[in-house]
This record gives C-alpha cells, structure tokens and sequence, in this order.
C-alpha cells in the first residue's frame, strides 16, 4: 500500500484565524513530520509580511529598514532556509512539502523530487515552466521556477532537525512591479545598492486566466497524483507551537 502524506490545504476562508501565524505554519508542519514520521505538504496563502535570509541579516542599517517595514505593516520574519528578501501576501499560494530526512547530500534530488507535485498541477493549467534563475529577480536563486524565461514561483530549501522542507511561493496576481518597488526600496534603506527588475518577475494570471483557487485545487491534484494525500488539520497542539514561533522568528 503506497504511504500516506498528510495534507495541510489553508487555502483563502478556510482558517481565517491563522493568517497572521502564516510564516511559522511551514516550520510548525516539518516538526510534526519529525515527531511522526509521515511526510506533509503545506498549502497556504497569508496576511502581508516579508520574509529575510540569513544574508539580511548582516545588512548595515537593516533596522532602519525594518521599522520602514513595519510603517507599510509588514512584519519582517526571517526563514528557515536561503535566499533574500521576498513579499509573500494574498497574491501567492505558498507551499511547503516535508520529509523525514538527515541526508545533506540529497540537496539536488530534493529540490527536483519535491517540487513534481507542483510542476504537475501548474500543466494542468496549462503552463509549461522550468527551473532556472531569473537574473535581476528578488531572491534568485537556481531553483526557482520560470515562466518564459521570468520568475514565476520562488522555491527554497532546509535540511535540519530530521527534515527536509522544500518551500515556495507562486505568484498568482501578485503585481511584480509594486513588489520590487518595495523590496528595492526596503534594501536602499538597509543600505544595500542591489539593483533589482521588475521585468524579472512575472505573474500567472498575465498568462492565464485564474485564480488563487483554482490554482490550490490543481496542485492538489498535481500531489495527489504522486501521493495517497490524507487532508488533517493543524492541532491545537500545532497552533500554540505556530504562536511560539512567530513570535521567535518576527523582528521586534
């Protein structure tokens, strides 16, 4: 009999109550694939924040910036993982799929193999994308996905306390140009000189007509064609760990 993953779907009016605890929801899910050993995938959207790498971190004024952040309520949270500075809102389906695993040299394989479920329910719209970096891009990175040559989908990566997580964010109707308007503008004021391009960066609702919802349930499909997906709800257990993170992970 095939295992089971458990599936974790927040997609918009479902759990109106997490939102706000939407980027510990990912960490919180991959240590209750730790404790029960049954592989998850995460599929959310969120209330407005950015999300920092461990680079932001050693940026000469990033305080400065931070409060900046906090005057357009944007709460600044840093990642798990690598990569950059990124606005995840209600304009993205992010997503998160989770493994037991201790293998430090499965980085390639896992970047591949974890996101088939993605790439499966996105030609289901239609789209045909590949992985690549998209130069002038917010947060580039090698394994992101691109749409015609543009950033369509972040995708990130941590190997750790008896995990590997594989996280993303797909760019559904967020508008790339106000986005990296922001981001640039919140670099400048940490005192980074970083040129990014909006024309990087694409969307998918510039190439298709759809919606957040649609796109929840094709990749839903694109996962349940590789996994016997069980849909479980965070417990209760899961939220006050949810709590405890944001609040550890958010700037003060």
């Amino acid at each position: 009999m095939q295992p089971w993953w458990r599936l974790i779907d927040l997609r918009p009016g479902l759990w109106p109550d997490l939102l706000s605890l939407s980027p510990a929801l990912a960490e919180t899910v991959a240590r209750g694939v730790v404790a029960s050993e049954t592989p998850a995938i995460l599929l959310r959207t969120q209330a407005p924040y950015v999300l920092l790498g461990p680079k932001d971190r050693r940026l000469p004024t990033l305080g400065h910036a931070v409060n900046w952040l906090r005057t357009q309520e944007l709460p600044a949270v840093f990642r798990l993982g690598g990569g950059s500075a990124v606005l995840l809102d209600g304009g993205c389906l992010s997503f998160a799929v989770v493994r037991p695993s201790r293998d430090l040299t499965a980085w390639q394989g896992n970047f591949i193999q974890m996101t088939e479920g993605v790439l499966r329910g996105l030609r289901r719209l239609g789209l045909a994308v590949e992985f690549g970096e998209a130069p002038g891009s917010y947060c580039p990175g090698a394994y992101d996905l691109l749409l015609e040559g543009k950033k369509i989908a972040g995708i990130a990566q941590a190997i750790r306390g008896g995990y590997a997580m594989v996280s993303g964010m797909i760019l559904v109707n967020q508008d790339p140009m106000a986005t990296t308007a922001l981001l640039q503008e919140f670099y400048a004021r940490a005192g980074d000189d970083r040129r990014l391009s909006p024309d990087a960066v694409t969307r998918l609702d510039a190439a298709i007509d759809v919606t957040i919802d649609q796109v929840f349930d094709a990749l839903v499909s694109g996962f349940g064609e590789l996994h016997n997906l069980h849909p479980l709800a965070l417990s209760p257990h899961e939220r006050l760990l949810a709590e405890r993170l944001y609040r550890e992970r958010t700037l003060a």
